[in-house]
């Protein structure tokens, strides 16, 4: 009968991979994993570590390019702040 192991147990039982002294063998026997789960479970697990690392600098771009985007946004309400104005002066001339 297989266990299901939840993320959170996957987690760290890698972790207590990474930070003890005791070896892998005895670590997955301690814990019931099979080899190949253990093995899928940490790469898994250094992949979105590395993953993670790599989108750190794509969120300073976001950051950048979401500024932008306001700084435009901006631009542009006052343009459109400044054709109502002009609009209304256009309008108030007509009626006059």
């Amino acid at each position: 009968m297989s266990v299901k192991f939840t993320p959170e147990q996957k987690y760290e039982i890698i972790i207590e991979s990474l930070n003890s002294n005791i070896t892998v063998a005895e670590l997955r026997r301690k814990h019931g994993v099979a080899p190949v789960n253990f093995r899928k479970w940490r790469e898994k697990f250094l992949e979105g570590g590395k993953r993670s690392l790599g989108e750190s600098n794509n969120g300073n771009d976001y950051e950048k390019e979401i500024d932008d985007l306001k700084k435009i946004i901006g631009e542009q309400s006052l343009i459109i702040n400044e054709l109502k104005k002009y609009q209304k002066e256009g309008e108030d001339d007509a009626l006059q």
